[in-house]
Formats: C-alpha cells, sequence, structure tokens
C-alpha cells in the first residue's frame, strides 16, 4: 500500500511538472536584458545596462539602469536608480569618471557621475534630446548630438493650431556640439558650442586622438533613407573649417581614428549605393588625401555593432569588424593595408552581440547566448578569444526547461542549400508530430541566429510556443544575410520566387523529418516576414493560419509611402512608375482573391517603414471576402511594438490565435 502510494505520489509530481507553464508570454516579459557591456580603459572594471519592461497603470516602458562590476564578476554596484531612463554609460579616459544619459528630467540629458562616488552631475540643459557622445582623449570636452527643437514661433504657432507645413521643406536635423567640462559661461554653466549649421544629418562621429578635430558621417536629413547615402567630414574645433573626406556616390559611415591619428577607417557601400549590396572597410589617409578598400569579409555586410567597424588594435595594425556569420556573428581583425583578414572568435558556438572595445583597444565587452541559454555579459581580452562571464542577472529562471534547438539543413527546389533553426516543443518525444509553425524573418536581409528563444523580445514568443506543443522552423532563405553577398542578393527581382520555394522545402523538410504535424500547420513572420507570410496565403491552402506583422501587401504603396524611397527599387531594379507590372507581380494584395486561410494582422499605427495602410488593404480585402480576419492596430507604435503593453499584447494575441486553429490546448 505504501509503495502504491509513493508511485501515485511520484506519478502526480511528474504531471504537475509537465504542466507548470514557465514561459507565457506574462514570463517572458519579465526577462531581463544587458543592453550594454563597456570595459573601463585599464580593463579591471565593467559598465553594463540592464534593461526591464515597466508597467504600471498609468506606464508602460523600458528601462534601463548603469551597474558597474570588476572584469571577474564580482562586486556589482547599481549606479542609477529611480523610475527613469539611465542608459549609454561611457568611461572618461582616465578611468576616473563615467558619463551617461537619463530621461531623470523629462528631457534625454547628459550626466557625469565620479566612480569613487557622490552624486551624478548633469551638463546639459536641452530641449529636445541628447543623441550619441563621446569623451576626448585629454577628458577635457565631451561631444554630442541633438536633433533641432522647435523655436518660440514654431511653439506659438503649435498652441494657436495655426502649424501647418511644407512636406520636407522645414526638416529638422542632428547637429554636432561640443561641451567643455573645464569652462563656464556667466551663468555658471558648461560652455558648448554648435559645431555644424549645415542643412544636413549628423550620425556618427569620432575624436581624433589630438582633441582638434572630429570625424563625422552625415546625411541630408535624419531619415532612415538619406542615412544610407551619407558622406564623411572632417571638422577642426578652433576655426569650425569642415573638410570632405568622402563625398562619392557610395554610402559612407562610422569614421574611426586610428591610435596615432594619421589614418580614418569607415564603412562603405559600393558607388552607386545598392541596399542589399556589399559593404566594405576602408582607410583614408589625412596625410596623402586617398583611401583604398580592406580585406573582404565573408559576408560583405557587416551589420553586428556599428555598421561591421567598431575599433582598432592598439597598435594601429588592425581594424575591428563585425557581422553575422550563418546563424552565428565573428568579430574580424582587418590588416590596414589591406592584405589581411582573421577571425577573432573563430570556433564559439554562442551568439556574440552589443560589443564594445574600450578607449584603449585592449579590453572587449559583449553578450554572449544561445538558444537555451539566456544573454548574459562577458569581457575577453582583444588579444585572445577567452570570455569571462561578469554578470548573471536571470539567474532565477537557470533551472527553468527551454525547448531545445538545432540547426537544420534542407535543398530548395533549384538544389540550392537552405539553413535554417528547429525548435523542438518542450519534452518533444521523438516520432510524435505535432503542431509546426512557419516563422519568417524581416529585412529580406535579416537572419535568424542562434539568440535565446526566451529572451524578452520580439512579438512572437517561441519559448511559449515551444511550452505549449509547437515546432518552429526559423528558415535564411535566399536573400538572408550572414552567407555572403551572392546569397544575400539572390532574390534580387524575385520576392515571392525561389525565396517561397526555400520556406516550404523547409517545411517539407521538417514534414518528412516525422516532427510536423501537416494537418496543424501555421505560419507567422514581421515586415518582409509580414510580406512573404501574406504572399504564402495567397498561394497555397496548407496553412491552417497565420499571423501577419506589418506587412508589405502592395509594392508600389509601399515605395510611395514608407520612409526608405531608395529600397525597393534597389532591390526590382525600377521604380514602380517604370514598370508598375513587376511591382504588381510581386504584391500580395494582387492574389487576395486566392486566400482562405485565417489571417490575424498586427501593426503599429506609427509605423513610417511600412504604412499602417498596408495592412488596412489586406484587412478589408479579406473581410469583404468574409475570411476570417482580425487587424490588431498598435497605437503609437513604429515599426514593431516598443512599449511593453503592446509588446505583451501581440505576444499573447498570436499565442490565442494559434491555439485556436492548431493548438493541443496543452499549455494554455
Amino acid at each position: 500500500m505504501k509503495n502504491l502510494f509513493l508511485v501515485i505520489f511520484a506519478m502526480l509530481f511528474v504531471c504537475s511538472i509537465s504542466a507548470q507553464k514557465n514561459w507565457t508570454p506574462e514570463q517572458c516579459l519579465k526577462i531581463k536584458n544587458i543592453t550594454a557591456v563597456v570595459p573601463s580603459p585599464d580593463g579591471s572594471k565593467i559598465l553594463y545596462t540592464v534593461r526591464e519592461a515597466v508597467m504600471t497603470d498609468d506606464r508602460s516602458e523600458y528601462i534601463n539602469q548603469v551597474w558597474l562590476c570588476n572584469a571577474n564578476g564580482g562586486n556589482h554596484i547599481q549606479l542609477t536608480k529611480g523610475d527613469k531612463n539611465s542608459s549609454n554609460p561611457k568611461w572618461s579616459p582616465d578611468g576616473k569618471w563615467i558619463a551617461f544619459t537619463s530621461s531623470r528630467e523629462m528631457k534625454t540629458n547628459l550626466y557625469i557621475l565620479p566612480i569613487g562616488g557622490g552624486e551624478a552631475e548633469k551638463l546639459t540643459e536641452v530641449k529636445t534630446s541628447v543623441g550619441n557622445y563621446d569623451w576626448s582623449n585629454d577628458a577635457s570636452m565631451i561631444a554630442f548630438t541633438m536633433i533641432d527643437g522647435a523655436d518660440s514661433k514654431e511653439e506659438r504657432n503649435k498652441k494657436a493650431k495655426d502649424d501647418a507645413y511644407y512636406m520636407d521643406e522645414e526638416v529638422k536635423q542632428n547637429r554636432l556640439f561640443v561641451l567643455w567640462l573645464n569652462k563656464k559661461d556667466t551663468a555658471g554653466k558648461n560652455v558648448q558650442k554648435k559645431m555644424t549649421k549645415e542643412n544636413y544629418n549628423v550620425m556618427a562621429f569620432d575624436w581624433s586622438p589630438d582633441g582638434k578635430t572630429i570625424a563625422y558621417s552625415h546625411g541630408k536629413s535624419p531619415e532612415a533613407n538619406d542615412n544610407v547615402y551619407s558622406d564623411i567630414s572632417l571638422i577642426d574645433i578652433e576655426s569650425g573649417a569642415i573638410k570632405p573626406i568622402a563625398n562619392t556616390g557610395a554610402g559612407e559611415t562610422n569614421p574611426i581614428f586610428s591610435p596615432d591619428g594619421k589614418l580614418i577607417a569607415y564603412y562603405s557601400s559600393t558607388d552607386p549605393v545598392d541596399w542589399s549590396g556589399t559593404r566594405h572597410a576602408k582607410i583614408y589617409s589625412l596625410a596623402e588625401g586617398k583611401s583604398w578598400r580592406l580585406k573582404a569579409t565573408p559576408d560583405e555586410n557587416g551589420g553586428i555593432g556599428a555598421n561591421g567597424i567598431f575599433g582598432w588594435t592598439p597598435d594601429g595594425k588592425n581594424v575591428l569588424w563585425a557581422e553575422a556569420n550563418r546563424t552565428l556573428a565573428s568579430v574580424y581583425l582587418l590588416s590596414a593595408d589591406g592584405k589581411n583578414i582573421s577571425e577573432w572568435n573563430k570556433g564559439s558556438k554562442d551568439l556574440i552581440g552589443s560589443i564594445t572595445l574600450n578607449s584603449t583597444g585592449t579590453q572587449l565587452g559583449f553578450v554572449l547566448q544561445n538558444p537555451s541559454q539566456l544573454p548574459e555579459a562577458y569581457t575577453s581580452s582583444l588579444a585572445n578569444f577567452s570570455p569571462v562571464k561578469v554578470t548573471n542577472i536571470n539567474s532565477a529562471y537557470a533551472d527553468k526547461p527551454l525547448p531545445k534547438t538545432e540547426v537544420i539543413k534542407w535543398k530548395s527546389k533549384d538544389g540550392r542549400e537552405i539553413e535554417g533553426l528547429l525548435t523542438y516543443p518542450i519534452n518533444y518525444k521523438a516520432g510524435d508530430k505535432v503542431p509546426f509553425i512557419l516563422n519568417i524573418h524581416g529585412g529580406p536581409a535579416g537572419v535568424f541566429t542562434q539568440n535565446c528563444v526566451a529572451a524578452n523580445q520580439g512579438s512572437y514568443p517561441l519559448a511559449a510556443m515551444a511550452e505549449a506543443g509547437y515546432a518552429i522552423l526559423r528558415p535564411n532563405p535566399r536573400g538572408s544575410s550572414g552567407y555572403g553577398t551572392e546569397f544575400r542578393t539572390a532574390n534580387r527581382n524575385d520576392w515571392g520566387g525561389k525565396d517561397y520555394e526555400d520556406v516550404m522545402a523547409g517545411v517539407d523538410h521538417v514534414i518528412k523529418m516525422g516532427v510536423a504535424d501537416e494537418s496543424k500547420m501555421g505560419v507567422m513572420g514581421w515586415s518582409y516576414g509580414g510580406f512573404m507570410s501574406s504572399w504564402i496565403v495567397g498561394h497555397t491552402d496548407r496553412f491552417k493560419v497565420a499571423s501577419i506583422g506589418a506587412p508589405v501587401v502592395d509594392l508600389s504603396h509601399q515605395n510611395l509611402t514608407d520612409d526608405i524611397e531608395g529600397f525597393l527599387p534597389s532591390y526590382f531594379e525600377a521604380n514602380p512608375w517604370d514598370d508598375w507590372s513587376k511591382y504588381d507581380k510581386h504584391s500580395p494584395i494582387r492574389f487576395v482573391q486566392n486566400v482562405k486561410t485565417p489571417v490575424m494582422l498586427q501593426h503599429g499605427e506609427a509605423d513610417a517603414r511600412v504604412p499602417f495602410s498596408n495592412s488596412v488593404m489586406f484587412y478589408n480585402a479579406l473581410r469583404r471576402r468574409n475570411v476570417p480576419v482580425r487587424l490588431l492596430a498598435l497605437p503609437r507604435q513604429p515599426h514593431g511594438p516598443t512599449e511593453p503593453r503592446m509588446v505583451l499584447k501581440t505576444m499573447q494575441s498570436n499565442v490565442e490565435w494559434f491555439e485556436k486553429f492548431i493548438g493541443e490546448k496543452k499549455g494554455f
């Protein structure tokens, strides 16, 4: 009798454990994220920022706070507190001070704090917000960018509701400012000077080692489109004289001085700009006034970090570059003479991101994660890849089971090899056929990498879905980054063509593996993933349900209303009016008459990248055809939800929508 009781108790205990929910959307939103890892100049200490979701009766926002610890992971101290955001910490060159930006007084201002203790001092009093900033090498100055604010006349007109304007004729630009820490004006405030008065938008910048000049990149407006076509100039701090150094048809940005100040490395596209084409590191010699290209990286793209380039080695012989490498990411050392390339983190099986090089070029800070390991902060000497873990912010989740994710490969219809990530249900048993979701990334030059499936990010809670019994395939079809230029440009003039065949071949492969239940399949994706999802439901009835986020459904409408006017003409090698039929041929709305699949649309009302009207068109067409359809409108949200409650709502609605049509009623 006693043995029977123990058996029953053990069975009940196992059942309770298996039914326990660890990764609901609500729980996923509680995950903390590391948003910056910054080693001190001598490498002995680390600044890092932790982001958490804050939701109260009158608030819904993400808040960062700045922390300090030793480089061995000991002695953690929270430097900023309160209910306002504090982020982007940077060490002074002597390591005695830190600077950071904070919205603690409504506007985002710049603050400094003595590392030995004391109160933070506010350095700026801005009307808009401080953008990026950086210390001069002698710590006597800080340069920063700030967007133009409304003048007194504009403020009066707004109050009087007399604020009509002509589009694109009075653009607010990001300007470059310099603030002196050792100079005060008559009011006792730090002296600051607006350096750029020209009508263009300042983006990335870097101090010369001697503090006499700043190299900066600039576009004609703050719009994302214009930033792609940027140039680089030098400005003299004393005289204000400006000298262009990279002013071609290429997009040139992110200038970084070599340690001796004789060279400037920068990130450059082809000339003319090709949106999905190659990106390379280039060097400009100040003495010779000429530039040259460095060795090509495997993906020829960059993008993990600050537009590929993020620093120099201390001896000035190599430039540091980071980019996607299939489903992981790599850091490369490119010799300044253009002859050599080596991979710094070769052999790493974790995904590296949020990379920062310290001011002396000796130590790197970064985030490491993998599908079953939540992201944490690490540091390593630049001399060799030897990561030391310095945070453990999500230790409370260490014992919670995460689903298995593996890299799988398959052949597309034309024989090309395609790669993707397959996440299994938690506690999956080999041979079981389970409900299946195809998840398609944005871009199209995005890439699915081996990030943790439970991290607090995005609208699709993969861990929650795996816990509910779904298998999820995240394919990297042609057009994705991480696989080289030829692969990334292979969908040119062909959206919805061979890229569609790639993802559908992946679906068939998972079915043949015996994992996917062909009678219970769904599809989801955001942006280009939304385009592809809306294309799929117009070309096949194999999926029982679809969740479509911020989709491009009419390519002509998209190109004439979005904030990146050069994007689609680059992919389709024509403007809409050059060939309306080409744009129509690849527009999902032209196939809406074929759709039978129930569709939920999700879209931010403030989306400038893919305007909300795309979803309205698709919604109205399906509604009038009596196809089951819902449109979740997200007030104030741009191209993807940014407020925690809106993120939570999209996650919850996705879980509920798939459960309704293909779920097994197990987890929710």
